[in-house]
């Protein structure tokens, strides 16, 4: 299931994504692959992703999960603030082709 996400930064991307890298584990855990994590131009502040969770339990799981919580807080992300949309299964991604941002 794909879902797509909002939350406020206090610390910035680097530091977010900082903890991302670091938490490779809990992310395997919780059966989740970023698909799409970045802020808004102009606002470093307004993270948005697109996260893949293999199934609705692993969403549960995630948002359940005190530790990653505390971690993701530490890094700057400011919980409170976080949206989470959950995206129809009729949806598509890398049409017409897989882009590279780096």
């Amino acid at each position: 299931m794909l879902v797509v996400t909002t939350i406020e930064l206090s610390k910035g991307f680097q530091a977010w994504k900082d903890m991302v890298h670091s938490v490779q584990d809990k992310m395997q855990e919780h059966g989740m692959t970023f698909v799409f994590a970045g802020t808004e131009k102009d606002d470093e502040t307004k993270l948005h992703t697109v996260i893949h969770f293999e199934s609705e339990e692993h969403l549960m799981s995630f948002s359940q999960d005190e530790e990653l919580t505390r971690l993701r807080a530490e890094a700057g992300a400011i919980v409170e603030t976080a949206t989470i949309t959950p995206i129809s299964d009729s949806a598509f991604i890398n049409y017409p082709k897989a882009l590279d941002l780096d």
